[in-house]
């Protein structure tokens, strides 16, 4: 009687993994496309092509989507605006527990140039390849962003951001995670950039040419400078306030426990 239960109690903890779906739609874009996403808990994945169509597809390693005791997707298109929102309710098993092993992949290829919101509560981010207006946020995730051009806005609850491409507006900022960030020339502090983690370490490598005020701030750590900066007022450790080339626009690199690295590109 007590292997006939445990076969069913397997049988019970096995069925949903071999429940998977995927899903997938294309988009006309006629100009610069705006898109929009917002998922609970996904894996974001973007990059570039020269169509003028967003493909949106998703792949779902446990849960059917579309339906409404698994995965919810509400997807609209207003112009070139593409709005895509995925949610699935928290599962509770007989047994008291939630299903953590659960995976959802969202991938799009989209026109180079344009607009994006990405939000996720659980998952990475990858972006690669855009140029435009980028606003990432991730609850619980690492993300990676790769030869973009423009300007940046991207948080991480808890996660490490590493951040590559020529940039006018940057705003970086992790609860516990580090940044890594590599400013590609042709990048110019047109308003206050900001960098800022509350556990972990900062690494940026920088233009010779660029122009900025720099506040460099790290609560428990070190600071390493490898370019010329013209130092003002008191230098200690864990703080330096200075100039690069003139000076500009305030470049901020707050850490609350990491040490910070500033470098030549």
């Amino acid at each position: 009687m007590q292997r006939i239960a445990f076969i069913i109690l397997a049988l019970f903890l096995a069925a949903p993994l071999a429940r998977a779906d995927e899903w997938s739609k294309t988009y006309t874009i006629q100009g610069k496309p705006e898109l929009h996403i917002e998922t609970s808990d996904a894996n974001i994945r973007v990059d570039t092509w020269k169509k003028s169509e967003i493909e949106a597809h998703i792949v779902s390693a446990r849960y059917k989507i579309l339906d409404g005791h698994d995965l919810e997707l509400r997807e609209h298109q207003n112009g070139d605006r593409v709005e895509i929102r995925l949610r699935y309710p928290m599962h509770i098993g007989a047994f008291g527990f939630n299903y953590k092993d659960r995976r959802v992949d969202i991938e799009i290829h989209m026109p180079r140039e344009g607009r994006m919101e990405l939000e996720t509560g659980d998952g990475h981010i990858q972006v690669a390849n855009f140029k435009g207006a980028m606003e990432l946020q991730s609850g619980d995730g690492n993300q990676d962003i790769d030869s973009v051009d423009g300007t940046l806005r991207a948080r991480s609850g808890d996660g490490a951001i590493r951040a590559a491409g020529r940039f006018d507006e940057l705003d970086l900022s992790t609860g516990d995670g580090k940044i890594d960030t590599r400013v590609l020339a042709g990048s110019k502090v047109a308003s206050n950039w900001t960098l800022h983690t509350g556990d972990g370490n900062v690494r940026l490598q920088l233009p010779g040419d660029l122009a900025a005020n720099l506040d460099m701030h790290t609560g428990d750590g070190h600071i390493d400078v490898d370019m010329p900066l013209s130092i003002e007022g008191r230098v200690s450790e864990r703080n330096i306030h200075g100039r690069l080339n003139g000076g500009g626009n305030t470049l901020t690199i707050h850490t609350g426990d990491g040490s910070i690295t500033l470098e030549k590109s």
